[in-house]
């Protein structure tokens, strides 16, 4: 049971294998929202217990708001050198704190970053080369010095340059250029697109380690 990752940069085109079923008996967390409109992302401690052609079971290891049967959610396991995410959908409810999850497709592979990434649920806009003046509305998930990962309702082809504008976050000035990494679909009719940013100025990733650094566990 292999998946196929491709490396974290455009550029790179080595292609190697993942078997999930290497992350059984791994922590990871699980991360949900109620949609676009949630108001924030919800990101609770778990522990892979199975995985199979057909599910991945998780034992959530944290009390409280669990995610109901066909919601969208985000499994994170991370190791010394990568991060492994599956975008998936909840199946249903075990016994005890047990949630079934469908086993994806393709499950996302990044190589670790040497900056902070922090969760965040921002509403951001995203220009295109093809849309210059009307941008695209997006919610950022997730944020480091050096990029960030934004869900949009349409895909961006890998590679493309684009350009975000910040103004929610008060970033000063608020536009920062940006490659696409990845775009990767979700079972909810969305797309997660990771960008990586280019030509952020000083000023800027000062502010941005200054925001980062409130959300970054000491």
């Amino acid at each position: 049971m292999l998946w196929q990752k491709r490396g974290s940069l455009p550029t790179d085109g080595h292609l190697s294998a993942v078997d999930l079923r290497s992350l059984v008996g791994l922590p990871g967390r699980l991360l949900f929202t109620d949609g676009l409109t949630g108001s924030r992302m919800t990101h609770v401690p778990c522990a892979v217990r199975k995985v199979d052609r057909t599910e991945i079971v998780v034992e959530l290891l944290q009390a409280g708001s669990d995610p109901r049967p066909e919601a969208a959610v985000i499994l994170e396991i991370a190791n010394r050198t990568a991060l492994t995410q599956c975008f998936t959908t909840v199946r249903s409810h075990g016994s005890g704190a047990e949630l079934s999850l469908r086993t994806p497709a393709r499950p996302h592979i990044m190589q670790r970053r040497r900056f902070p990434r922090i969760d965040v649920f921002v509403g951001v806009t995203i220009y295109t080369p093809d849309r210059p003046i009307a941008p695209l509305a997006a919610q950022m998930t997730n944020l480091s010095v050096d990029g960030a990962a934004c869900v949009l309702v349409e895909p961006l082809a890998q590679g493309l340059g684009v350009r975000l504008n910040l103004t929610s976050m008060g970033l000063q000035p608020p536009e920062v250029d940006a490659v696409v990494v990845r775009c990767t679909a979700t079972p909810s009719q969305l797309w997660v697109v990771g960008l990586q940013f280019r030509g952020v100025k000083p000023g800027q990733e000062q502010q941005l380690t200054q925001f980062i650094s409130q959300f970054v566990e000491q």
